[in-house]
């Protein structure tokens, strides 16, 4: 293929690739690296395909003959480290970022995907230290914006809030990701605030295109203008930040006209202070007393409480994860008690749900259209469990246990218990949620939370979790088998 030609093929590949035609675009980039397979543009952009159908362990293959063939390639680089995030795996991905900046230093999206390797583990200091660096480069990056966003939000620093998310927002409210290999078109509504449905693996761009649109900031052309879609999923799953999307969703649901996926007025049934009503009732199962109070109400209401109700919990509306949870022992710590900036607090009545064994166990139990799937369970010396810090990745006998659980729920948590999940799921009424809770030990089932802001994710084929990928699958495979019967059931009536 002489240098003509050769530029004629890529360009075609090109062209699939810019039309959203993948798989075409592949098998055109594979014939053009059969006759020249030195073409470093062939590799990253095939690299960059595979990425899209799904397949980030053949992509990684694709980048690495790029930067084989051309190790100052600082986009192959920097595709690679997030192919690398995409399988989990960390300090690769930094690696491959850090090649990436040696070749070229004021590269804006490796700084970006530096920083966000850090706002993923949290630390907020070493994320704005590099969000920062790649705002230099490139004032308008939306995910930096919408990260620091995040990271303020956790801070209480509402004002910078507001600026980044403004910064984001206030000129475009609707973005759209092509599928892949597109089935279907989902409209996700969103808020711009924590407290979202993570949607990743629920909606795998692979065959969903997803229609993002940031609700409370959608002008109404926007909304006139939104691409045809299937079905509307209600992302937006945290009930603590409904109030300022109420209104604008509820003129959209007047006029949508196709099917949803988590009512906002069944988001809402869930906030913690309504939880208690809401599944209090039901046989076999515990829920704590939970107050919302105002902030500026919150230390003379802990002083006011008889000592009968401590030990007590202690959050902010809409924190999660265990993010300024404190736990007062008695009414002499109210005193110590240095609460985060928030406009309201949760205070939840303790329970102490330690196992036999000392451990305590929190268990975790997904709801697709109100059926139960075990997700994940944990083990850990500490109330406050959590999987990823309950040191699971150690000790095989967690793991085992936890492998037990997937594997019959039933038989673990006993009938009554299984029940009673059973009921909690046709209480709390979501299409997709889900409920943490533990099993006290005269049987009953404690809730501690039961919501939609549920994460379902797969783990590292081949790694200490990989067990746990059969019951994710079931999972993502009875909520796409969901959607569909929702969309075929809407195109019948119609």
């Amino acid at each position: 293929m002489d240098q003509g030609k050769l530029e004629q093929a890529f360009r075609r590949a090109y062209l699939l690739q810019q039309s959203g035609q993948y798989r075409e675009a592949a098998q055109a980039y594979r014939r053009l690296l059969d006759e020249h397979p030195d073409h470093v543009g062939g590799h990253n952009n095939l690299g960059s395909i595979l990425m899209a159908l799904g397949e980030p362990g053949e992509a990684i293959a694709s980048f690495r003959r790029a930067v084989a063939l051309q190790p100052a390639h600082a986009e192959a680089h920097n595709n690679m480290g997030v192919a690398y995030k995409r399988l989990g795996k960390a300090q690769e991905a930094l690696d491959c970022y850090a090649a990436a900046l040696k070749c070229r230093p004021a590269y804006a999206q490796a700084l970006l995907n530096v920083g966000t390797i850090y706002y993923d583990l949290k630390d907020y200091d070493e994320a704005l230290v590099w969000y920062r660096a790649a705002l230099e480069v490139d004032p308008d990056q939306i995910e930096v914006h919408m990260n620091l966003a995040s990271i303020f939000e956790a801070r209480g620093d509402f004002a910078a809030v507001k600026k980044h998310r403004d910064a984001v927002y206030g000129s475009k409210a609707v973005y759209v990701d092509h599928a892949a290999d597109p089935r279907m078109t989902a409209l996700v509504l969103w808020g711009a605030g924590l407290g979202n449905v993570p949607t990743e693996y629920l909606l795998p761009q692979k065959c969903v295109t997803r229609i993002v649109c940031v609700i409370e900031y959608a002008r109404p052309e926007e909304l006139a203008r939104l691409p045809d879609y299937d079905l509307v999923f209600n992302a937006i799953g945290d009930p603590d930040v409904m109030d300022r999307v109420v209104e604008p969703m509820a003129r959209f649901m007047a006029t949508c006209g196709k099917p949803w996926i988590n009512t906002a007025q069944a988001v809402a049934r869930t906030a913690r202070h309504r939880v208690p009503d809401l599944l209090g009732g039901l046989g076999h199962v515990v829920v704590p007393r939970t107050d919302r109070v105002e902030f500026a109400a919150l230390r003379d209401t802990l002083n006011a409480l008889p000592q009968d109700r401590f030990p007590i919990l202690v959050r902010p509306v809409s924190s999660h994860g265990g993010d300024h949870l404190e736990k007062l022992e008695s009414k002499a710590d109210v005193a110590g008690f240095e609460p985060w900036p928030s406009p309201y607090y949760y205070l939840t009545d303790y329970v102490n749900y330690a196992s036999a064994d000392g451990g305590f166990r929190k268990y975790r139990v997904l709801f697709v259209d109100r059926q139960p799937f075990a997700y994940h369970m944990a083990i850990a010396s500490h109330w406050i469990v959590h999987h990823d810090t309950a040191g699971m990745q150690h000790e095989a006998w967690k793991r085992r246990e936890e492998e037990a659980f997937l594997a019959d729920p039933r038989r673990v948590l006993g009938d009554k218990a299984m029940a009673a999940i059973e009921a909690i799921g046709r209480a709390l009424d979501l299409d997709y949620g889900g409920v943490d809770f533990s099993i006290l030990p005269d049987g009953r089932v404690l809730v501690f939370e039961a919501n939609a802001t549920m994460l379902a994710h797969p783990e590292e084929a081949g790694g200490v979790y990989d067990y746990k990928n059969p019951y994710v699958r079931k999972i993502c495979d009875a909520f796409d088998a969901m959607l569909a019967r929702r969309i075929a059931a809407a195109r019948a009536s119609a």
